[in-house]
């Protein structure tokens, strides 16, 4: 069977069975999206308890106790953690190291053990890591509890886009793709939650033991999910792969069959040859996709999109907004940031109900056009202490961020990439992501004490440059089927 043949024959199929979720679909997908819960609760956990874990401010819990009267002063955890603000950054900014170290192998990894196996590690290592944090009785401590945790959730992301668009049949992959970052969001505001009765000088320590509780859940579910079909196929286990497609498609074997043909076409080039022009049977080593020029336009995209997610400033909120938000609002900074968490959930919820309707390109344009703008407006309500204008324009930077540059990223990957690369792309682009998000978390405080509100306007220069280079470079994968397809004429 040719691939047009196959293409034509699953399409058929789809059109009749798949747009009815199945149960094993839903649940393999919400499994695999707990490790971008917990990447999205790291990313955040240190933002509102950041001012009683070093030791700047007092909270004093209301019930009157004393600090050795409480279960972790009678275990010898100290009260807080003298640091000053190079050391918090770099305390928040090693997460990001650990997750481009985690990242980079998560691939070959997953390549070489499988989707499963990686994330069941990953899982142990987040639960070893939020001890080490729980623990922690000295700014080293920190440091390696961080870089652990961002091992753990460098695999997360990458395992989490990849498992999922390896399972999800291609009309539904705009949506069950925005699961990812919805689930990072999710854990962002988990963290905020919990942060409203734990961020204060007797508690923070248990934000970080919550992580550990959820990594022990991601590990005991993911025991309960099979492997990636898409995997099992490229290792020569046919009739595996079809009995795992066939569970997650509703028992429908010839569905199954059918769809792991397309993968096998796929896989073996085209009926005409030309996939063979772009990629092989054997997916490249990092080294090779980063030095190919068979790789170039989508390396240049990813590279470009997965970075500038980061330099339109989303993190300077999301790490530090409690300090940002507290220069005009001191006493309603975290639960201003506690709202923006929600927004940040609800809208990502809503961007999976109309990416596969308006496209790709259009959302990641729109939503960095906004960002830009907004990105000035926190500049101006800043510098003019306008608490209104700051709040209100952070609440639109951070809606249009979900509604297109937060989600799309790391779905494009796979759709931008040939079957073999995806998961070599996958690492690539989440590296590229946590270069981003190491150079905000570290740069921004410094670059605000420097700068003050100023430092928006940087943002909104980036976001322009940004959606210039996407309409001139990034092609619309929406409904597009294959690597050629979504290549052709760029």
């Amino acid at each position: 069977m040719s691939m047009s043949e196959a293409q034509s024959l699953l399409r058929r199929s789809n059109n009749k069975n798949s747009r009815s979720l199945t149960s094993i679909l839903v649940f393999a997908t919400l499994v695999t999206c707990l490790g971008s819960i917990q990447f999205g609760y790291h990313t955040a956990e240190l933002n509102a308890p950041q001012s009683v874990l070093t030791c700047s401010e007092f909270k004093i819990p209301k019930e009157g106790l004393t600090y050795g009267d409480t279960w972790l002063g009678r275990h010898g955890m100290k009260q807080c953690i003298p640091l000053d603000d190079v050391q918090f950054g770099v305390v928040t900014a090693v997460f990001s190291i650990g997750g481009l170290i985690g990242s980079f192998f998560a691939g070959l990894a997953a390549d070489m053990f499988g989707r499963k196996k990686a994330s069941l590690f990953a899982s142990i290592l987040g639960l070893f890591g939020s001890l080490v944090l729980f623990g922690s009785n000295s700014y080293a401590a920190l440091v390696v509890g961080r870089v652990i945790v961002g091992l753990a959730s460098g695999i997360y992301v990458v395992i989490t886009s990849l498992f999922i668009n390896e399972i999800c049949p291609m009309e539904l992959k705009g949506a069950f793709g925005s699961m990812n970052q919805l689930s990072i969001n999710s854990g962002i505001l988990l963290t905020q939650t919990l942060a409203l009765k734990w961020a204060d000088t007797y508690n923070w320590r248990w934000l970080m033991f919550a992580a550990g509780v959820t990594s022990v859940i991601t590990f005991l579910l993911w025991l309960l999910v099979d492997e990636s079909p898409r995997w099992l196929l490229t290792k020569g286990y046919v009739s595996a792969a079809i009995k795992s497609l066939e569970k997650l498609r509703g028992g429908n074997r010839e569905l199954a069959k059918q769809e792991v043909q397309l993968w096998e076409n796929e896989l073996g080039g085209s009926a005409d040859g030309t996939a063979q022009a772009y990629t092989s049977t054997k997916p490249p080593s990092p080294w090779e996709y980063v030095k190919n020029s068979i790789y170039s336009k989508p390396r240049a995209a990813i590279a470009v999109i997965l970075i500038g997610q980061q330099f339109c400033g989303i993190n300077s909120i999301i790490l530090y907004g409690v300090k940002v938000i507290s220069q005009l609002l001191p006493d309603h900074a975290i639960q201003i940031n506690f709202a923006i968490s929600i927004i940040n959930v609800v809208m990502t919820f809503v961007a999976s109900l109309i990416i596969d309707r308006l496209g790709r390109k259009p959302l990641l344009m729109g939503s960095a056009t906004i960002m830009g703008i907004s990105a000035l407006a926190i500049s101006v309500g800043i510098k003019a202490s306008m608490a209104i204008l700051l709040v209100s324009s952070t609440l639109v930077y951070i809606t249009s961020f979900a509604l297109g540059l937060g989600p799309i990223p790391l779905l494009i990957i796979g759709e931008l990439s040939a079957p073999t690369d995806v998961a070599t792309a996958q690492s690539f682009g989440t590296v590229c992501n946590w270069v981003g998000t190491f150079v905000i978390a570290f740069a921004f405080p410094i670059l605000h004490d420097l700068l003050g509100g100023y430092v928006y306007m940087i943002f909104t220069f980036v976001a322009a440059a940004f959606v210039s280079w996407v309409y001139k470079h990034v092609p619309e994968t929406k409904d597009k089927d294959s690597y050629e397809h979504v290549w052709n004429g760029y």
